[in-house]
């Protein structure tokens, strides 16, 4: 169970001095086909932090092809995570404890936004078997030792966005994360972080694993929650298969299984999407998506996010075999 407190600083003064915590609170324009990242990593014991913020409009084989980025590494850590400033000009502030949230940015190229998160449920403990049906199974946390603490939060985000000084009002549906434990970002595990809002009525969020060098098929299935009409259904069972443009996933099929045995299906298409390495050491296939949901209540339209996350060690470990099968 995630309490007020657990949003910030975990670590203490026997942490391992790779602990990290992180901070992931996405948003989106859909109608402009336009994704953003803004994601924090902290190594509190080491004093540094993080603070990645990508706006993406297209499809693109490099990082630096899309609309803005602004990565910067080795900022001040902040002294909490509650409310601070940094040097690259974003600020965050927790207006109500895992309610609430105020996030604005100052940046260059005449980009800037201010956003008001509102969550729409309570935080999704991925560790917690009286949430999580599949955490009980778990030896160790749901990922590494990184996900020691982890949780998914999905909001009802509003507020503007001025990219190269075009203003876009923002009023979407999204999903982030908050992590802490130690993180040793060396040879971490391929995985595949996914979610899909229908408006504030329902969305589907999937954490599961993939070895995208010998199959196309995903699993095995991690965690997951359908948020439905306000109410919160851990997902049993999931499973699916993707198609890809080199190691970029295309097009894809999910089916998910919830607590109660309702099954969604889902079908997928990229938007927008690159190669996104916010820490050297791991890259992220980070795409955007259109989807359609088909459920027992009838088919829906709305719009996700997939990060396929691999190490570099696990891409060139298998660098001929992942060139040969996409």
């Amino acid at each position: 169970m995630i309490r007020p407190e657990d949003f910030d600083f975990h670590f203490k003064p026997d942490s391992h001095w790779q602990w990290a915590e992180t901070l992931a609170l996405p948003f989106c324009v859909p109608e402009a086909n336009i994704n953003v990242i803004v994601y924090l990593v902290t190594r509190p014991k080491l004093g540094v932090a993080m603070c990645d913020v990508t706006i993406l409009d297209r499809i693109a084989p490099l990082w630096e092809e899309q609309l803005y980025v602004d990565n910067m590494q080795h900022l001040p850590c902040p002294e909490t995570l509650t409310r601070f400033a940094l040097p690259n000009g974003l600020s965050f502030e927790v207006i109500e404890p895992l309610k609430r949230y105020h996030l604005a940015y100052e940046g260059i190229d005449d980009t800037c936004f201010d956003l008001e998160y509102r969550a729409l449920h309570e935080p999704y403990d991925i560790n917690d078997p009286a949430m999580d049906p599949t955490a009980a199974a778990r030896q160790g946390p749901a990922w590494d030792s990184s996900w020691s603490g982890h949780y998914e939060q999905t909001y009802r985000i509003t507020g503007s966005l001025t990219v190269r000084g075009r203003t876009l009002a923002v009023d979407c549906v999204e999903t982030g994360d908050r992590s802490w434990g130690p993180r040793p970002e060396r040879d971490n595990g391929t995985v595949i972080w996914w979610h899909s809002s229908f408006g504030e009525a329902l969305t589907v969020h999937l954490f599961t694993g993939h070895d995208i060098a010998t199959r196309s098929t995903l699993g095995p299935h991690v965690s997951g929650y359908v948020l439905e009409q306000g109410n919160v259904y851990g997902i049993v069972s999931s499973e699916g298969e993707q198609d890809y443009m080199g190691a970029m996933p295309m097009s894809g099929r999910l089916s998910v299984t919830d607590v109660r045995g309702k099954t969604f299906d889902l079908t997928y298409a990229t938007t927008n999407g690159c190669y996104w390495a916010p820490c050297p050491s791991n890259t992220y296939l980070q795409s955007s998506l259109r989807v359609t949901c088909a459920s027992a209540d009838g088919v829906v339209n709305g719009h996700g996010v997939q990060q396929l996350g691999l190490s570099r060690a696990y891409l060139t470990r298998h660098r001929d075999a992942i060139r040969t099968r996409y």
